[in-house]
């Protein structure tokens, strides 16, 4: 008897952490037929090949497919699913740990007389609590999120749909962003059956801690543009599903970086043309979409009081780099969004 899924795991580098993810998938696989893993290394300086040993995991078909050249995430998936040929795939990020029963679930979405032509599965920090300063991956409510790591797929509906889009990353500034939720709008589009499973578990442990961090995942939004010009209505929606009251939080965030950016210029150019007062309203709002991008930044996250003033800190840098990257995505791919 073998398996319906086959596990595709892009990765660039951090053999660790694919090692962890491939052990606690051998550990779920043990005592049945070997689960077939993929793991699509997307040109790592060291061929993860060399660094990851196939017989380390006894209970996994592993194969190792190598991108000639850095192509991002979404590349090194499509890659990967040139590879499988089993009914279902599956994808991890490199980074992500399958939950308990992981697989077992999996198996018996994959099985089921009535299954869909997909899952995505929920995606927690496990144990750990975020700080503002370390990168996670959450999905916990049905809709409000799409990510690409813990889903699944039939086969052969996801090569029909063309796999990833693999523009929503730019090899020049290293940045990728929105693949996955592009994919899922074109899930929509096709009418395909992709539920929300929250018993299809995966954990995302924060990685670790760097002041850089928020600045580095402020470039990110240099696809919305292109997001927002192939599927303008649903990247709307999508928008409008997670709010701050009567706003989009998508919308409160640009506009706090908008608004800190802009009043700043607005408050050194009347300072320099001596008035005073118009500088003082314009520094008002400076410091209020500032102390808007420190709540964005904190919130639902744990701040330790050593983590205060970098953060006071790295909020006054956010808005610039957002500001830069986003309408460089505007010039770039001859799109402004209606947010």
């Amino acid at each position: 008897m073998s398996r319906l899924v086959t596990v595709v795991v892009p990765a660039h580098g951090h053999p660790d952490r694919v090692g962890a993810l491939l052990a606690e998938l051998d550990r779920q696989a043990a005592g049945g037929p070997p689960l077939a893993v993929v793991v699509a290394d997307d040109a790592s300086a060291r061929p993860l090949a060399d660094e990851l040993e196939a017989d380390t995991f006894p209970d996994l078909a592993l194969t190792f497919v190598r991108c000639g050249v850095n192509g991002g995430p979404g590349a090194a998936r499509n890659r990967g699913l040139e590879a499988v040929e089993t009914p279902w795939v599956a994808f991890f990020d490199s980074d992500e740990l399958p939950g308990p029963g992981w697989l077992e679930r999996m198996e018996a979405v994959a099985g089921a007389d009535d299954a869909p032509d997909g899952v995505e599965g929920r995606i927690t920090t496990g144990d750990e609590r975020a700080t503002p300063f370390t990168h996670i991956a959450e999905a916990t409510l049905p809709g409000a999120h799409h990510v690409a790591g813990n889903i699944a797929f039939r086969t052969d509906a996801l090569r029909q749909l063309g796999g990833f889009d693999e523009r929503f990353y730019d090899a020049g500034l290293r940045v990728h962003f929105r693949e996955d939720t592009e994919l899922f709008f074109r899930v929509d589009d096709a009418g395909l059956d992709v539920p929300f499973d929250p018993e299809l578990l995966a954990h995302h442990p924060p990685l670790p801690a760097s002041y850089s961090s928020p600045l580095r995942d402020a470039r990110r939004y240099y696809f919305d543009p292109l997001l927002a010009r192939e599927h303008g209505d649903r990247f709307r929606a999508f928008n409008r599903l997670r709010r701050v009251g009567p706003v989009p939080l998508r919308t409160a965030r640009h506009l706090a970086a908008v608004g800190h950016v802009g009043a700043v210029l607005v408050t050194v150019a009347s300072l320099l043309a001596g008035r005073r007062t118009a500088a003082r309203a314009a520094g008002v709002v400076a410091t209020s979409a500032w102390a808007a991008n420190v709540a964005a930044l904190a919130w639902g996250r744990r701040v330790p009081r050593e983590d205060v003033l970098p953060l006071l800190l790295v909020a006054l840098g956010v808005p610039w780099v957002y500001v830069l990257y986003y309408y460089r995505g505007v010039r770039r791919f001859r799109h402004l969004p209606r947010l």
